[in-house]
């Protein structure tokens, strides 16, 4: 029925407008397409440039067979296919599994499968717009009121606060849908457990523990609240006893509750206004851990005259992540009716930010941090440079001058207006062929790339995580493979490998919470394959550059000798003393050891090569390293942090330890996404880091299919590779 014949009908306009508004919702529905749930993220919560999970719950007439893609938004608009999703039934509905990078703040994302004739086309639905990447995330499992009244204590500078999540169990965060993997929580900064939740395990429970420790091991920032419940989760088998501080490398035991008899050490740990009520204390009961003078980490509470009489907090290094142990049950009515559980939380959280001494006031705009310096860094390219504005101009002008008035002079000279003809493409050609040799001088005519990362090796349980750039500058148009793996260097096993686009964060021109995406010059979808670690179908302009990233982690070779054989412990003076000896089969170059505050010049360590801190000429400053610090006019003057700045060493060396360098007072800008790289907390942890370069720790493989079909390897590029070795620390000795 046409619209005309509606309203001689007498059907009214607005009512026309929903009908139609009606049918525009479940067109899919009505050309066949099965029914299917979105969800996003946890609780609808998700963050642009981290991945992300995305679980489509399929209605009942979804066709089985066929694989089903979504796909989401790069920065610059551009719709990137995710692989064939992961099927379950684990809630008693077929739900397929997803991971993606969102680019773009917009809330749409679009859904294919299987369909009654032939493969759906993509329907694009709509989900809550995306959080913007520098806000913090903070994952709150249980019951934990005090959450959201804590994190009003962390806002930085310019009001930016962490969003709390909930979720009632870990469960909730599978979306019921099997299959989550540690990269599901990329997008998180901190998450809170509360013991009390783990009671009840089942194979779906104990999957998303798996997952949530696996991103605890490759950087995450875990918070335990295990009182009571710490006798349960201290079960053999349970994922969560690794959280429990305990000795190096093992998991903790919980030998018996006892009670506490005085709460002034937790008082002033949480700098509370007034004390636990002494009612309440007379109930409570808290774990005590096995061995505890042999604890892995740094008590940070205890009662008694010494740290291992009975701790009540420890902070512990687990891979390259630290997990915070509370010996209390915070959900318990005992703690919702304190005041000072706010304050508890906030510094088991990392407490309130430090002020930004130095640099106060001049912090760069939120468009700027420290992973967009360093996606500038990359796109720079041996060889090519732009074109000099001068030249530019003085070829425009002359172009211009040439048309008018040499060109009409000739013509009306001469008296035959016809030669315009001649004469004007001869001018076209002529300044066109000019352009095209200037550009080929100062950009080149052949492909290049430019490459950089970092490798972590945990030398306590093995474990290693990889991180890295590259850049491909393109002489003409075509299509773009980009496959990335762990290097050589090191044997490896079980390596998962995640691939996708390079894009500054923040609001500016090409940021990832841009109002709008950037102009591409290749505007065609491409797609993720080999289950991330892979790209194709990447369109690229001549004369142009396109960036990636690649993360990945995996485990050391079982079998493999250790890469770093160490015994450190501190003397009184909290110095290093023992040894370092390296098993690699390449030497580190401009290689240092770091402690706590203290940095030991190391220089090349060859393979084989030992080197005894003790035995040199003594540490110096780690923040005066890393700021360049000098003597001038009897005070000592720091490096001020340039923010132009495209050296890829100097990027990476501030960005691997920023914290220990001052964080934003030094450089007036944020980590961004490079802070999950900051090894600085462990540093007073009980773990020392060697540091040094080596070679390339990811293997990029990039291919080229040109407008002329002809397939060509982009040449690889010298990589500016760090390696980084955490080594643990011997209990003290006398």
């Amino acid at each position: 029925m046409r619209p005309e014949t509606l309203r001689s009908a007498g059907v009214p306009g607005s009512l026309f407008a929903a009908a139609l508004w009606l049918a525009l919702c479940h067109a899919p529905a009505a050309f066949g397409a099965p029914a299917f749930d979105v969800a996003v993220g946890f609780g609808g919560v998700h963050r642009t440039a981290a991945w992300t999970p995305i679980v489509v719950t399929l209605g009942g007439d979804a066709p089985a067979g066929g694989p089903w893609h979504v796909w989401v938004e790069d920065p610059d608009g551009q719709w990137v296919r995710s692989p064939a999703g992961v099927e379950s039934a684990a809630s008693g509905r077929r739900s397929l599994r997803f991971r993606a990078r969102f680019g773009r703040p917009g809330g749409a994302v679009r859904v294919a499968g299987p369909g009654a004739a032939g493969q759906m086309q993509p329907v694009t639905v709509s989900i809550p717009a995306a959080n913007p990447g520098d806000e913090p995330l903070v994952l709150v499992i249980g019951d934990c009121e005090p959450a959201e009244r804590a994190v009003r204590f962390m806002a930085r500078e310019g009001g930016v606060r962490p969003r709390v999540i909930r979720a009632a169990r870990p469960t909730e965060l599978a979306a019921g849908a099997a299959g989550i993997t540690p990269r599901d929580f990329d997008g998180l900064d901190v998450m809170v457990i509360c013991g009390s939740t783990l009671e009840v395990e089942d194979e779906l429970s104990r999957e998303v523990l798996a997952a949530i420790d696996g991103w605890v091991q490759g950087g995450g920032r875990l918070v335990f609240l295990a009182g009571e419940s710490a006798a349960r989760a201290a079960v053999s088998g349970s994922v969560a006893a690794n959280w429990l501080p305990g000795p190096a490398g093992a998991p903790g035991r919980v030998d018996r509750m006892v009670p506490l008899r005085r709460s002034a050490a937790l008082e002033t740990f949480a700098r509370a206004a007034r004390p636990l009520d002494r009612a309440t204390l007379a109930g409570l009961q808290v774990p005590l851990v096995a061995a505890p003078a042999r604890l892995d980490g740094t008590v940070l509470c205890f009662e008694g005259r010494e740290a291992a009489d009975l701790p009540l907090a420890v902070r512990s290094v687990r891979g390259f992540g630290l997990v915070t142990w509370l010996g209390f049950d915070l959900d318990r009515p005992a703690f919702r009716s304190w005041s000072g559980t706010d304050s508890l939380l906030v510094e088991l959280l990392g407490g309130r930010p430090a002020a930004e001494a130095g640099r106060t006031g001049e912090a760069v705009s939120r468009s700027l941090d420290l992973a967009s310096q360093l996606r500038s860094a990359i796109d720079q390219f041996s060889g090519v440079a732009p074109v000099p504005f001068e030249l530019i101009a003085a070829l425009g002008l002359l172009y211009v001058a040439c048309l008018y008035p040499l060109d009409w002079w000739l013509t009306a000279r001469t008296g035959r207006p016809g030669l315009a003809w001649v004469s004007l493409p001869l001018l076209v050609l002529t300044f066109g062929g000019l352009a095209w040799e200037t550009a080929r001088r100062w950009k080149g005519s052949e492909w290049r790339s430019t490459a950089a990362g970092i490798v972590d090796v945990d030398m306590v349980g093995a474990g290693m995580r990889g991180r890295a750039w590259t850049g491909v500058w393109a002489p003409t148009n075509a299509t773009l493979a980009v496959a990335a793996a762990p290097g050589g260097a090191v044997t490896t096993t079980g390596a998962d490998v995640a691939v996708s686009w390079c894009a500054a964060t923040g609001r500016g021109l090409g940021g990832t919470d841009a109002a709008a995406p950037h102009a591409a010059l290749g505007a065609s979808d491409y797609a993720t394959a080999d289950a991330l670690a892979a790209l194709e179908g990447v369109t690229i302009a001549a004369d142009a550059s396109r960036l990636f990233e690649a993360d990945w982690t995996a485990r050391v070779s079982d079998g493999a000798p250790p890469a770093i054989v160490a015994s450190l412990d501190r003397d009184a003076q909290a110095a290093l003393r023992g040894f370092i000896e390296s098993r690699l089969p390449f030497p580190l170059e401009s290689c240092v050891l770091v402690h706590a505050g203290w940095l030991y010049d190391v220089g090349r360590l060859a393979p084989g090569g030992r080197f005894e801190p003790a035995a040199g000429r003594g540490p110096r400053s780690l923040a005066g390293a890393l700021t360049r610090r000098a003597a001038m006019r009897e005070r000592d003057v720091a490096e001020r942090w340039d923010t132009s700045s495209v050296d890829v060493a100097r990027i990476l060396e501030i960005a691997g330890l920023h914290e220990a360098a001052g964080g934003s007072g030094y450089t007036a800008i944020e980590a961004g996404r490079l802070g999950r790289l900051d090894l600085s907390p462990l540093l007073a942890n009980g773990r020392a880091v060697l540091v040094g370069r080596g070679p390339a720790g990811t293997d990029w493989n990039t291919r080229a299919v040109s407008s002329a079909h002809a397939t060509s390897s982009v040449p690889s590029a010298d990589q500016t590779a760090v390696w980084r070795f955490v080594l643990p620390l011997e209990p003290p000795r006398p």
